[in-house]
């Protein structure tokens, strides 16, 4: 039975003020953490794409082939030489046949004094000797160019050697013939300077002039 002082119609609308005060409640509180989700997502998003991009643009340095007969040139590049007078490239040759060649002389274009050269320690100190009976390549194998050993080394160039730039190599073998390849010259601290390049021959080059 109602008291007169108390009408039930009150409680229920206090009751019903409140459930819709909590609901709105809920609401913004829904609203704000789908917000904040969104901008999280969006975010991640971008730093993903960011860290695509960059990925991307990090791509591996050039290298140059060629194959002639048996022969086959690979992992050919320049490091952009520190002194202009005088550069090296390095490559990998490989002699597919069972038969040995000889790797005998070399031209370059743009032109420069090309030598067939191997760098020695003794006593502490590096020298470079020029190679005058060639370099043999035994059959079915190859024989890494590298810094710290063979090289094929330019003085002199008739141009200036820079990043991004090429120089025409053509190798003269004993049996196979002659074989072009474009050599890209590439950045002397990524190549060169640590000497860990596959076609590395062992320790670096950098002491020497132009390496």
């Amino acid at each position: 039975m109602s008291h007169p002082r108390f009408p039930l119609p009150v409680r229920f609308d206090a009751r019903a003020r409140r459930g819709s005060a909590a609901v709105a409640c809920t609401a913004v509180a829904f609203a704000t953490a789908c917000a904040c989700s969104s901008t999280s997502s969006d975010s991640g998003a971008k730093a993903a794409a960011a860290a695509a991009a960059a990925s991307a643009s990090a791509s591996p340095s050039p290298r140059g082939s060629a194959s002639a007969g048996p022969i086959r040139i690979t992992d050919a590049y320049l490091p952009q030489p520190a002194s202009p007078d005088v550069a090296a490239v390095y490559f990998l040759v490989a002699d597919t046949s069972a038969q040995a060649d000889v790797l005998l002389s070399a031209t370059s274009v743009p032109s420069a004094q090309v030598s067939l050269m191997t760098e020695s320690t003794s006593g502490g100190a590096e020298s470079m000797t020029p190679l005058a009976d060639g370099l043999p390549i035994p059959g079915n194998s190859e024989v890494a160019l590298g810094p710290g050993g063979y090289h094929v080394m330019l003085t002199d160039p008739a141009v200036p050697l820079k990043q991004g730039g090429t120089v025409r190599l053509t190798l003269t073998f004993r049996d196979a013939g002659k074989v072009q390849v474009d050599v890209p010259i590439t950045s002397l601290l990524s190549d060169a300077q640590t000497g860990s390049d596959p076609a590395s021959g062992g320790s670096d080059m950098t002491d020497m002039p132009g390496m």
